[in-house]
This record gives structure tokens, sequence and C-alpha cells, in this order.
């Protein structure tokens, strides 16, 4: 019994950023995983049936779960968020209204993110695992509206988008584009941070890095 209790006790805390409106496509992969992982799901993709519950208490399960799952959905959305789903009655309904909204796949919208996503450039001062992160959550919300970047347009956007410091690992990794993937020019990027202190035998072992290794 007490497995149990702390089990339920580890559960409740799990917990997700806020749908701020602008990190839909993480919010929506993380929630859709919670609510698997809490058994709820099939109460957002509508699959869940009252009218397979027999009996009253059956009913009455079926009604708690998905009021769980309701509110799950609404506790999980921030303030100014939350008018896309003050008019609905259910989860399903309340996960419909927020994927029409975000998932708009209108031209403009499209237009507009790839026009972001082509024209990024890593800005100084930041970090390469800053400038990694946008350029994901770029490339996951065009893949939301169904315009997704393919894997060598993302290679290709992304070293064009760092700044000069960047340029010796950058033919580096050009001498080998077409047996390198984003994942590989992801870890040779997250490798050219390492060790700043000596840039010599930085750019010695990055270069051994690239040459050397088979991308996984």
């Amino acid at each position: 019994m007490r497995d149990f209790i702390n089990i339920m006790s580890v559960e409740e805390k799990w917990s997700i950023d806020k749908l701020d409106g602008n990190n839909y496509a993480t919010w929506k992969f993380q929630m859709k995983h919670l609510l698997l992982a809490k058994g709820l799901w099939e109460h957002v993709e509508g699959t869940a049936d009252i009218d397979n519950a027999t009996t009253a208490q059956a009913r009455a399960g079926f009604v708690q779960k998905s009021q769980k799952t309701f509110s799950t959905i609404v506790l999980a959305i921030s303030t100014n968020q939350l008018y896309l789903v003050t008019s609905c009655d259910g989860p399903h309904e309340a996960w419909e209204a927020l994927r029409t909204n975000f998932e708009r796949g209108t031209l403009a919208n499209k237009l507009l993110l790839k026009k972001q996503y082509f024209r990024t450039e890593m800005k100084s001062g930041t970090s390469v695992e800053l400038h990694l992160k946008h350029m994901k959550e770029l490339a996951d919300k065009l893949a939301a509206i169904g315009a997704p970047i393919s894997e060598e347009d993302q290679v290709v956007t992304l070293l064009g988008s760092l700044p000069q410091s960047y340029s010796t690992l950058v033919t580096a990794l050009e001498a080998r584009v077409d047996d390198i993937d984003l994942k590989f020019v992801q870890q040779a990027l997250n490798l050219s941070m390492k060790n700043k202190s000596n840039e010599n035998k930085q750019l010695v072992r990055l270069l051994v890095f690239v040459f050397s290794r088979t991308p996984c």
C-alpha cells in the first residue's frame, strides 16, 4: 500500500511548462505524454466512449476521468490563453480548439515561419545551446502546421546561420556535407563550446572529430 501511495504522490508532482502562446509544439508533445502516463489520453482522442460503460459505477468513472483530463489541460494553460478553451465542454473539444488555433496551416503563417527559420542568424553573445534550441523550436512549429523542413535543409541552414568565428568548423563540416546529419553537426557545435581556454588544441580536436567520426 505504501508503494502505491508513493507512486501516486510522484505522479501528482509531474508538471510541464504552461502553454503561453509561443511554446505550443513543445507543450503539445509534453502534454500528450503526461496524459498517456496518467491513462487519460483516450479522452482527448475521443476514443473513450461512455456507451461502453455498462454500470453506474463505470459511467461515474468515465465522467471522473474525463473531468480530470479536462482539468489537467486547463491547469497547464497560462491565464492569457485560457480564452481559447473557456467555451469548451470537455477535453477533446479543448484539445481541438487549441490545435485549430496554433496549427493554422495558412500560407501566410507558413511563409512567416519559414522566413524566420531560413533567415535565422546566431546573435553575438548567444550560446550554441540556445541557438540550437531556437532553431529546433521553429522547425517544430513548421512541422506542426504541415510544413516540415527536411534534414538536409536543416543542416545547410544551421551552418549558414553561424557567425564568422565558426568559419573553420563550418568549412570542415561542409567538406563532408554528403555524409553528415543534423545530429552530427549539433554534436560538433556543442563540442566547439568546450575547453575554450585552449583554442588551438580545441581546433585540432574538432577537426579530428569531424573527419574521423561516422555520423550516428
